[in-house]
């Protein structure tokens, strides 16, 4: 297969951008501007349930084919029978090269949790797995979080938050602060190995820290235009300081939070503040903020009633931009699962609501849908798909934008779907091949 999956664009975005007039610039932190390519590999993602259905949790399987094959709904694709098991306790956290041709994997708990190995993609269930290796478990346990840079297939990050601890002040009793040991790891794709390491004991505000709050996740890195600084994402947890026991209520909320450390040294981390939002910024399974082409930031939070927010290139939050995604659908309670962003200002999400249909396999789970974007105009409009109440995103991991097509996989959980091709210039909307789907199973991603 030819592999040039994307052109090189004048700004670094996070995504795949085009813009026709640009060339390739010289900072390592750029994307290529996507022509869009007819000849790369499409691998399609399907998690496998583990107890219950929908979970996701028994392993990843994949299966690649051709754009062609991927665009063409007389075309069948059952990654369960025919697909090849990526190598993962529970689900894989899969990234995919510029051009489509390299899987990049690290394996998530189990015996190899935290071991990084990258495939090359032949077609169909031919994965040939590369031997070099190396695990990272002894600096991000074997459960790490981690995106992969743009900067040519080079850089991966992986960060993780462990051994939370509680601090009382001298009388024993009392409650300080919890703190938790905070990692940040880049690891090279090509030449496989740990570039640097850096790990910190992050504070909050002292008022902040004193109201129970911690940071309990770390996610979502992203390198900002200069390429000289990360932004990753921050979720936040908290503690009820009178009993040390979990505080779930939300009854008190504190700024949305996003870790800033110098790249590519990993060090002096400082924690920025959003005036807009009081989500979190951590995301889930999927990248969670990009480098648009206007130079800024734009970071999606999760909270009931999720925002879109802004970090500028002087990597602040603006909290003149203020765009929330109820607002722009006239919904309430909207939260952001996962996203994309596609160029020209234009964004793909997929978002659950208040009075959405709950799955009848896990009622904590609702119904997903998916809105086009315009980042620019801060407008939303829901995307024309089969919905119903067992199609739910909450695990997705893979978009594809190739050109003016992003590709995206929708099946509810145990039923047959789609692949969908969805035009970032026109809104147009196209079935592709049908995903056969197993009992309890779902589709979380091309890539």
């Amino acid at each position: 297969m030819k592999k040039q999956f994307l052109k090189f664009i004048c700004v670094a975005v996070a995504v795949t951008v085009a813009i026709s007039s640009c060339k390739k610039s010289k900072n390592e932190n750029t994307r290529p501007e996507d022509l869009g390519d007819a000849d790369r590999w499409i691998t399609v993602a399907g998690a496998l349930m583990q107890t219950t259905p929908g979970n996701g949790n028994g392993g990843t399987m994949v299966y690649s084919v051709s754009v062609d094959d991927a665009k063409n709904p007389d075309k069948s694709i059952s990654v369960y029978d025919n697909g090849f098991n990526v190598r993962s306790q529970r689900t894989a956290r899969l990234q995919s090269s510029l051009d489509g041709g390299t899987l990049f994997n690290i394996a998530y708990t189990g015996a190899n949790g935290g071991e990084f190995s990258k495939y090359k993609v032949n077609g169909g269930n031919s994965y040939s797995e590369a031997a070099e290796k190396v695990n990272i478990s002894s600096y991000a346990t074997t459960s790490p979080r981690w995106l992969k840079l743009f900067d040519n297939d080079q850089t991966g990050i992986a960060v993780n938050v462990s051994n939370v601890k509680i601090t009382t002040e001298a009388d024993g009793t009392t409650y300080k602060y919890a703190r938790g040991l905070s990692t940040v790891l880049s690891l090279g794709l090509q030449d496989v190995g740990i570039k640097t390491y850096e790990q910190y004991n992050l504070a909050l505000s002292a008022t902040e820290e004193a109201q129970g709050f911690y940071i309990g996740r770390l996610d979502a890195p992203v390198l900002n235009k200069a390429g000289n600084k990360l932004i990753i994402g921050v979720s936040k947890s908290k503690y009820n300081t009178a009993t040390g026991a979990n505080d779930n209520t939300g009854a008190v909320k504190i700024p949305a939070k996003s870790l800033i450390v110098d790249y590519p040294s990993l060090k002096n981390p400082t924690i920025i503040n959003s005036a807009v939002s009081t989500g979190n910024t951590n995301g889930y399974r999927s990248f969670n903020a990009f480098l648009a082409d206007d130079g800024n930031i734009y970071q999606a939070t999760q909270e009931a009633g999720s925002h879109i927010l802004r970090i500028n290139q002087n990597n602040e939050y603006d909290n003149s931009y203020v765009f929330n995604l109820d607002a722009a659908l006239g919904v309430k309670g909207s939260y952001i699962e996962s996203w994309i962003y596609a160029g020209y200002g234009i964004a793909y999400i997929m978002y659950t609501h208040d009075g959405s249909s709950p799955s009848v396999f896990n009622t904590d789970q609702q119904q997903s849908f998916v809105a086009r974007v315009d980042l620019n105009a801060k407008t939303a409009q829901l995307v024309n798909l089969p919905y119903e109440p067992d199609l739910y995103f909450f695990q997705y991991q893979g978009w594809v934008v190739n050109g003016d097509e992003v590709f995206i996989a929708v099946t509810p959980v145990g039923k047959d779907g789609n692949i969908y091709v969805l035009n970032s210039r026109t809104g147009a909307v196209t079935k592709g091949a049908k995903l056969v789907n197993k009992t309890g199973n779902h589709y979380i991603g091309i890539f």
